[in-house]
């Protein structure tokens, strides 16, 4: 025979206010990561050059969840052609337990293993060049009062490591 428990009791008495404002939190996350989609969605092409692709991918299953993918177009010294070997990858309380703040999404560069050498050389070029490394996680604060304003300094953050990236590159 199965109890419930006191905790079990307490979230019991709650449990429709709590679920409505689950609720409400996925709309305005998701609506946040659409608006942040939409607008990097626009600027990707102006982005994009001879030599990468941007691509945009958002995770319909798990919201909340966005990868902005640099596809390598032509053979390179550190790049494979075809294939992605650097990601800036968007994530929100939804899909990460190492937030510092509930109210904030994380951005951060990604490099798959078979990348490690490009991933070793940008972050050490970004280290001189820029004094940071662009491989370190951004947390970005979620302004509760407007997903619009949110999605906006989301995606300028975005563009900016986009561009960062881009000329990076060049440097490689």
């Amino acid at each position: 025979m199965e109890k419930l428990s006191e905790a079990g009791k307490l979230y019991l008495k709650d449990y429709l206010v709590l679920d409505q404002a689950r609720k409400d939190l996925h709309r305005f996350l998701n609506a946040v990561v659409d608006e942040v989609y939409e607008i990097i969605s626009e600027e990707k092409d102006d982005l994009s050059s001879e030599e990468f692709k941007l691509k945009l991918w958002k995770n319909q299953s798990s919201k909340g969840h966005m990868q902005i993918q640099f596809l390598c177009l032509k053979d390179k010294e550190l790049f494979r052609k075809d294939m992605v070997d650097l990601y800036i990858i968007y994530k929100d309380i939804r899909n990460t337990t190492d937030l510092e703040s509930s109210a904030s999404v994380k951005v951060h560069l990604y490099s798959p293993a078979v990348a490690s050498k490009l991933e070793e050389k940008l972050r050490k070029l970004s280290i001189e060049e820029l004094g940071k490394d662009i491989y370190e996680a951004e947390r970005i604060e979620v302004d509760l009062d407007s997903s619009s304003q949110t999605a906006e300094n989301i995606a300028e953050y975005i563009l900016d490591q986009c561009n960062l990236i881009r000329n990076l590159i060049k440097e490689l």
